[in-house]
């Protein structure tokens, strides 16, 4: 019997809890102190994840943004680089090339601030000879036309079958410079030769230089006659 009691003592004291520990739990509501957290401290530390998700967010979101932009802007200066290359290349190329119009020897050559018409070789044609070639910007487009030489309604041809080179372009403007001057103008007209150079200023790039090999040689044969 006395065996018996003191096993159930025994019982009871690994059942129930030490007096400390048994008022603790009593002052925390029962729950134990591993029972978790109360209502008011998982409100704030969603809270707070939240704000750190937020502010983790939107720096991803700006720094996404930027990368997009600096990508657009590296094509469309590889863009317009490309467009200034192929229009520099092209002027370059322009021969004085004579014709009768109106019954008087002509150099083609002409050009506005918005447009220039001259003649250049078609070495990359399987013709040979020369070509007229015209570029001109309007209504925010690089359109292009161009046409085999000697032809005498060539003039009546120069708005046909226009080919738009490129149609989103903030601005191109032409300015010309006649051998052994210093004033740049903005019209050249037909008949007055080939110009020295001619300046070109496409969107917001830096007007560029074209400097033609055959406006010397015009200048010089002008000078001796």
């Amino acid at each position: 019997m006395t065996n018996s009691c003191h096993k159930l003592q025994h019982a009871i004291k690994i059942i129930l809890p030490n007096p400390p520990l048994a008022k603790a739990m009593a002052r925390r509501g029962g729950r134990g102190d591993l029972a978790g957290f109360t209502l008011l401290e998982l409100i704030l530390a969603i809270t707070i994840l939240s704000i750190v998700t937020l502010i983790i967010g939107s720096g991803f979101r700006l720094g996404i943004k930027a990368w997009e932009k600096g990508e657009a802007e590296t094509q469309e200066t590889q863009r317009l680089r490309a467009l200034s290359g192929m229009i520099s290349q092209s002027i370059k190329s322009a021969y004085p090339y004579e014709m009768k119009i109106e019954d008087k020897k002509t150099i083609i050559f002409e050009g506005d601030k918005n447009s220039i018409l001259f003649a250049t070789s078609s070495a990359g044609s399987s013709f040979g000879g020369f070509k007229w070639v015209r570029y001109s910007y309007k209504d925010g487009a690089l359109v292009f036309t161009e046409g085999i030489l000697p032809d005498k309604k060539f003039m009546d041809k120069i708005k046909e079958d226009e080919e738009i080179i490129d149609s989103d372009i903030g601005e191109i403007k032409l300015e010309y410079l006649s051998s052994g001057k210093e004033d740049w103008q903005e019209l050249w007209d037909l008949g007055d030769g080939i110009p020295f150079a001619v300046r070109v200023k496409i969107a917001y790039f830096q007007p560029f230089l074209i400097s033609i090999p055959m406006g010397f040689k015009d200048s010089e044969n002008k000078m001796k006659q």
